[in-house]
């Protein structure tokens, strides 16, 4: 058996001990690392602007003008997600997006919505 002897020079280490690092670094930052908020909590607390990750399955897709919407189900709810993107074409979805309340007074009372506008599809 002939054993082959590999130099690595002296920038090429520390390229190799990089490589590794970010190599790492991308899998602890990857998609399936996000915290995921579950829907039932943002419908409790209405934290309006907060930005939150929300995994779920497409349910229903609504054209509206000028953009669309589409709603969200975990095992914990469902919430409309407004987007400028195209519908996903996923039934499985991980979305980062900003909470927002709409407020709709009628006859004293505050019948207003939570929903999710989308800033991107992970």
């Amino acid at each position: 058996m002939k054993l082959t002897k590999i130099q690595v020079g002296r920038y090429g280490a520390i390229g190799l001990l990089l490589g590794g690092v970010f190599a790492c670094a991308i899998g602890f930052f990857s998609r399936d690392n996000v915290p995921v908020t579950q829907i039932n909590q943002l419908q409790k607390d209405r934290n309006t602007d907060a930005t939150v990750y929300l995994k779920g399955k497409v349910v229903k897709q609504v054209p509206f003008l000028g953009t669309r919407a589409y709603e969200l189900q975990d095992s914990t709810g469902i919430i409309l997600v407004i987007t400028n993107e195209k519908f996903p074409q996923k039934k499985e979805v991980l979305i980062k997006g900003k909470v927002q309340y709409k407020s709709i007074p009628l006859g004293g009372r505050d019948l207003g919505e939570v929903y999710v506008k989308e800033q991107e599809r992970l």
